[in-house]
Formats: C-alpha cells, structure tokens, sequence
C-alpha cells in the first residue's frame, strides 16, 4: 500500500472513529447530559471514559501520521519496531471495555441497550483497525513527493529487498509447513488414521475436567450418590478412551515420523549427489552431514512431536473454551482476559528462538565440520603434534554454540516469568469473581469447579503453545535450510544426450579459459589450446600451479569453462550423455579414494554384473594381482574407510585397475603412480601403452621416467602451453622442460648462465622456488 493511501485510510478512519463512537455514546449517555456525565463521573454508570478511549486511539494515529510525515524514514522505523508496544496498548483498551462491560452488567443486571453493545463491539473493532494501520504505516512506500524524504536509489533498493525478504519470512513458517505435509502424501492414509486418535485423545482430555466437577459436586454440594456415580461411570470410560487414543496416535506419529525422515535423507542425498561440483568446493564436508543427519532429524521430529503436539493443545483449547463460556459468559471474559499477553509473548518469543535456532544449527554444524576434518586427518596432526591447537579450536566452536545456547535459555527464563505472573494474577481473579457468583447465587459450585479446572487446562495449554512453538519454530528453521539443499538447481547441469556407437578418443582445448568457482577472479589457464592425439600418450608436465590439474578436472566435465571449449571427436564434451562420457573417459588421481568394501567390488565400482575374470584381468595389468592375492582375503579383502587397510602404492594399483577394467577410450593418469617403485611404475606403464589403437592417454607427472617416453609433452606455464614435443626435442629446445629436467638429473639449481640462454632471469627466478619443491629422493619430479 502507498504512502499516501496510509494517510487517507488513516485519517478517514480516525474521523470515523471519533464520529461514531461519540454518536453511540449521546445515545447510550440518554438519561443525563454530556455536561452532568462529566461533572458527575461514576465509572459504574458512565461511558465518559469509553468515548477518552476513542479520543486516546486517535491523537495516537495523528501523532503516527505526524511521524511519518515530517520524517518519512526514521518515522515509519520507529512506528514499525513499535508495533508489539501498540499491540499491548490497543489489547489494555479492550480489557478495560471487558471489566467496563461486567460492571454495567452487575449495575444494570443485564438491562442493556442495543447502543451500549454497540458502543463495545465498535471499540473493540477500531481497537483492532488501529493496530492494523499503525503497521501498515511502518511500512509506507516511497512514492510520496513534496514534503516526504526522498531516497536515494540504492537506499530504495535496499529497503525494496528488506520488505521482500520480511514478507518472505512471514510466508516461510507456513510454506515449510506445507511442505513437510506434502512429503506424507505417502503416509495419509496413517497421517488421517493418527488425526482421528489424536482427536478422540483431545476431546477426552478436554471433557474430565467437566465431569471431574460433576464427581465433587455430587460429593460437596448435591450429596447425591446418583450423580456422584453417573459421573464417575462416565469419566472411567473418558480416561480409557483417551488413554487408548493418545497411544495409538504416539505410535503411529513416531511410525510416520520414521518414513518421513527416511524419505527426507534419500531426497536430499539425491539433490546432493546431482550438485556440480564446485558447490562442494564450497560447502565444507561437515556441514552437509550435519544436514543430512541432525538437521533432517530434527525435521522429522515436527511430525512426530512439534505438529500433533500443537494439533492436540488447538482442540483442547478451543474445546475447553467452548465449555468455560457456556458454564459462565461472565466469568470467562475474566479469564481470557490475560491470554492475549501470553499469547503476545509466545509469540516475540517464538519468532525470536526460529531466529536463536538456526545460528544454533549454523554453529553446530562449523563445530562439526572442525571436528570431521580433524579426525579425517588425524595422522596429519599427529605427525605435526598439532594436537592441542585442533582441540582448542573446536572448543572455541562449541563456545560461539554455548554461547548461542545461553542466549536461548535467558530467553526461556523471560517467558516462564512472563507467563506464570499472569496465570497467577488470572487465576486470582477468577477465584474471587468466581466465589462472588457462587455466593450471589449467579453460578453453581460444581460449575465453579470445573471451570477452575479448565481454566488450569487452558493455561497449560497456553504455556505448553509456547514450548511447542519454540520447537516448531526450530524445526522448521532447520526444514528450511535442508529444503534449500533439497530443492536446490545444480549450476551446472548435465543433460547432454549425444552417445556414439564408437569414439576415437580426439580430445581438443580451443581457446580456453578457466576459473575456479570458488575462485572466479582468478584464471587458471588463459586462451589455452592443446591436443589430445587417439593412439598417443600426451604428457602435460610444469611447476605447480600452472593448470595441469585442471585440465583433467575441465575434461570430466567437472567445472564449466569461461571462455573456449573442449571437444571430444569434434563435438563439446557437454553434449555427451553424462555416464557415457564417464564410461568413454577415465582418471587416476594421485590420492585415490577407496571406498569401504572389498578390493573386488572397488575394482567394479559403477559397473554391473562383472565376472571376476575381468576384475582379475584388469588388476594383473595394474600389476595389483600378486599383492591381492597374497592377503588372507584375496579379493574379498576389505580395503578399510577411504582403503585405510592398503598402502599408498596398493591404493593407487587398486585405482588403476578400477579404470583399467572401463576399457575408456581416454585414460587420464594424474600422478596415478607417484607411490609406486620403478618397477612396479614401469610394468604398469608396459600394460597400459600396449595397445593404444584406440586409446588416448593424458599424463600428468612431474617424474621424469613417467614422461619421458610420452609421444607428445605439453609444458604448461601460468595456465598456458608454452612448449610441446617430444622429450628429445625439448632438450635440444631448452627452456622450462630443461630446466626441470636438469633440476632432477642433478638435484641442484641449474647454472644462471645457462638459465639465461633459454629464459629471461625474472621469470627463471619466479620458477626456481617451485621447481626445488618438486625435486624428490630418488627419481626427482618434473
């Protein structure tokens, strides 16, 4: 809503209010003057101060509009954080209008004009409309011009975003809701089933209270055996009703509560498992596991406890206040009169501890994320006796969630306080308006009694809302962020569908361009172009850094490219059919990872129905078949979390025969045999180089007796090809290749005359700290 509509809403309405209520007022002031009513006021005969209260509702409003005015965005700032202040203001009007209306009724004894309930009913409704236009004034556009205070545009847009983002939390709660709900389409024939318990628990619990009063009655005031058993009779047969209900619905919520959590961890595993790859890079381990076990935990108990908890204290009030106002109208305007404050404070509470709870389940899930990678690299630590300092980092994690646990429990404190001072004050006044029923001979005892009951049943039930609305909220704070994983679009999306009969294994960078997403300021490789020759092993050596990794990372479609393309056989690899293309290509890299389970079905990973045959045939080219079958379990052998049983070069045959069994038209070793001996390197490199007819093999290696056999060596520099040829070729070129070369024949830095002659001294000395990094002990690296 405009500005300008606010403010003639708001003084329309405030002219209205004044109108009105001072017309229902003359009529219901007949029997004497305005004039008299003023200089003789009886609170229990005169409604002078029902008619102040419209006069109060009004300055308020045109104080408001005055706000807004003179200062439009400081005014409607201040007019919105004091909405719950206003809440409280406008609820204090309708009570007194409550105790004004028992009073006359006491008076008058219900001899009351149409004018007067009028008169109640308009207060209690312009109440209500000034609270609304009070909000709706802290949240007044900017499009007035003259004397409103114009803002700048980025100002406009970032409160543009602040409403929109307010309005979507508002929707949020009850859009998470709906769809927990929708992921028990499956169980609604036991959701329905669980409601209709849930129900019959609910009305017998509301009903004891009535016939608990009937039972003492019969007893004190009747004395009457037929009463005192009719009603006993019928609260035995309530209380095992509802115990029957409530254990039917407990196990049949937990039940629901168990498949939901099973369907919520299959679906967000699944989301997860089609994100691209750089969401990875992005998200630490840890957090994602903590959504996929607590968090989705802690959604699934919404079914389970926080919705048929709420469901069950929702009919128990509105039947209990069924009951309490055909017991006494009177009595019960008493009572209700403190609950708005207690449901105003459930509320702030409760909007509150859904902000409190998802800080909480960030905090928990970086602890856990601390914890995950420092176990996950426990020998790392120990080796660097680093030990102490990870423990006082994750100690200083579960400090920020202390912290944050702290801030929850003095919260907790403010509204227990809150809310037990006002059902004391309630229940007082209850009692003493009450017993003056009773004794004027207005209300029966046994009425009297049960209503006393209800009212302690309401008021727990109250009480509990807020508890159970500190869990739902907390809940459905943590249902949002596993449903922002759930529903989250890959940004990269693999849905090629080109899958060839036969491919030849050409593999061509065109003019690429590439940055990590994580990264994306910085290019690994620049306008760079290569080839990948069928029936050749290309070798892509340099210092660190220089983008070797990334090309095989580009290759399997792993990231998107900026600029340029990658072609297999002429066409870009994004149009093949992902697991085709994953079939055709295959990688080895430096630290494979196994996965736990037995040495043969980690051969066979992602295939189906392999005869060991070819597991054994592909690990004897790996030269992995001796070592697997000397262990106690041959190939049934299991390899340990992450192959934790097997050494590093065991690990890395193991991983070659794994890709070896693919049979891919490009192999692509990442330093795949970097712990492998010289022997073992060169009888793998025989089986794999055997039979390149159709093959193409891409080596990243820094050894030189990996690369030095190669067909074709690219010499990457900064993300592009600064040298190709054959091994023979670069040495007679010098440059780069040589250097490295050199830096591995004599472990020593190279003379600088002879640097100069191939490289210019500046970029030499950019190179010398990372080539020596590279040397290793016996063969060196390249």
């Amino acid at each position: 809503m405009s500005s300008h509509n606010v403010m003639f809403y708001s003084l329309i309405f405030t002219v209205s209010d004044l109108t009105v209520t001072t017309l229902l007022y003359l009529h219901s002031c007949k029997k004497q003057s305005v004039l008299e009513d003023v200089m003789h006021f009886d609170i229990f005969h005169s409604l002078l101060d029902i008619w102040g209260m419209s006069l109060l509702r009004s300055c308020i409003l045109l104080w408001a509009m005055k706000g807004v005015q003179i200062n439009h965005i400081q005014g409607s700032s201040r007019l919105k954080s004091s909405v719950a202040t206003m809440m409280l203001l406008c609820y204090l009007i309708v009570i007194y209008t409550m105790i004004k209306l028992l009073l006359f009724c006491e008076e008058e004894k219900l001899q009351l004009d149409p004018w007067f309930w009028s008169l109640m009913g308009w207060t209690w409704v312009s109440s209500a409309v000034t609270l609304s236009l009070w909000r709706e004034l802290g949240h007044v556009d900017q499009d007035g011009p003259g004397v409103y205070c114009k803002l700048s545009a980025k100002q406009e847009v970032d409160q543009e975003n602040k409403t929109e983002q307010e309005a979507q939390s508002k929707l949020s709660s009850g859009a998470t809701i709906g769809k927990i709900l929708s992921y028990c389409k499956a169980d609604a024939g036991y959701l329905t089933l669980a409601s209709v318990f849930l129900l019959l628990c609910s009305l017998g619990e509301s009903f004891s209270p009535y016939y608990s009063g009937q039972v003492i009655d019969g007893i004190i005031g009747k004395k009457s055996l037929k009463q005192f058993s009719s009603a006993i009779v019928t609260l035995s047969a309530i209380a095992v009703m509802t115990a029957f209900s409530a254990g039917v619905r407990s196990g049949l919520f937990t039940f629901i509560s168990s498949r939901l959590n099973i369907r919520i961890c299959n679906n967000l595993f699944r989301s997860l498992m089609v994100q691209e790859i750089g969401f990875f890079d992005e998200n630490h381990t840890g957090d994602i596991i903590s959504r996929l076990t607590s968090d989705t935990e802690v959604l699934s108990g919404v079914i389970s406890e926080n919705v048929p908890y709420f469901l069950q204290i929702l009919v128990k009030a509105v039947c209990s206040t069924a009951i309490m106002f055909s017991l006494s109208w009177r009595l019960s305007l008493v009572a209700f009169m403190g609950f708005p404050v207690i449901l105003l404070v459930s509320r702030v509470y409760g909007t509150y501890y859904k902000k409190l709870s998802k800080e909480v389940q960030s905090a928990i899930a970086k602890a856990n994320s601390t914890a995950e990678e420092t176990i996950s690299a426990i020998k790392t630590v120990r080796s660097f006796a680093n030990e102490e300092t990870e423990a006082s980092v994750y100690a200083e994690k579960l400090e920020q969630v202390q912290s944050l646990h702290k801030k929850e429990a003095f919260a907790n404190i403010y509204y227990i306080w809150s809310n037990e001072i006002t059902q004391l004050v309630l229940q007082i006044s209850t009692l003493y308006y009450g017993g003056y029923l009773v004794v004027t001979g207005q209300m029966d005892s046994g009425h009297l009694i049960s209503f006393i009951i209800y009212e302690v049943l309401l008021g727990e039930c109250v009480q509990s809302f807020g508890h159970m609305y500190g869990g739902l909220m907390k809940g459905i704070g943590t249902a949002e962020k596993v449903f922002e994983l759930i529903d989250r679009k890959p940004k990269m999306v693999n849905n090629g569908t080109l899958a060839p009969e036969h491919v030849e294994g050409k593999v061509e960078f065109r003019n690429v361009t590439f940055a990590y997403p994580t990264r994306p300021s910085e290019n690994v490789l620049k306008n760079l172009s290569l080839t990948l020759v069928p029936g050749k092993v290309t070798a892509l050596v340099g210092p660190s850094g220089s983008g070797k990794t990334s090309c095989a990372n580009i290759l399997l479609n792993f990231y998107p490219v900026q600029e340029g393309e990658v072609l297999l056989d002429g066409q870009p690899i994004s149009m093949y059919d992902y697991k085709y293309l994953h079939n055709k290509i295959s990688i080895v890299s430096q630290e494979p990872v196994l996965f736990t389970g037995s040495i043969q079905n980690n051969i066979s990973y992602g295939l189906n129905s392999v005869p060991l045959e070819l597991i054994v045939s592909a690990a004897e080219k790996a030269n992995a078949h001796t070592f697997i079958t000397e262990l106690q379990g041959g190939y049934n052998t299991e390899t340990g979390e992450k192959g934790t049983q097997l050494s590093g070069g065991q690990k890395q045959r193991v991983a070659i025969a794994r890709s070896l069994i693919r049979n891919p038209t490009v192999l692509i070793l990442d330093e795949a045999t970097s712990a492998l001996d010289a022997e073992t390197e060169h009888v793998i490199q025989l089986a794999m180089t055997s039979n390149l007819e159709n093959h193409t093999v891409l080596i990243i290696a820094h050894r030189l007796s990996t690369v030095e056999k190669s067909h074709n060596i690219i010499v990457l520099d900064k993300g592009n090809v600064v040298q190709q040829g054959s091994h023979t070729a670069l040495m007679e070129e010098g440059g780069l290749y040589a250097q490295l070369v050199q830096h591995q024949i004599s472990g020593a830095k190279p003379a600088s005359e002879e640097i100069n002659h191939s490289r210019p001294e500046k970029e030499v000395n950019n190179y010398s700290a990372m080539d020596e990094c590279s040397i290793s002990n016996s063969d060196g690296q390249l």
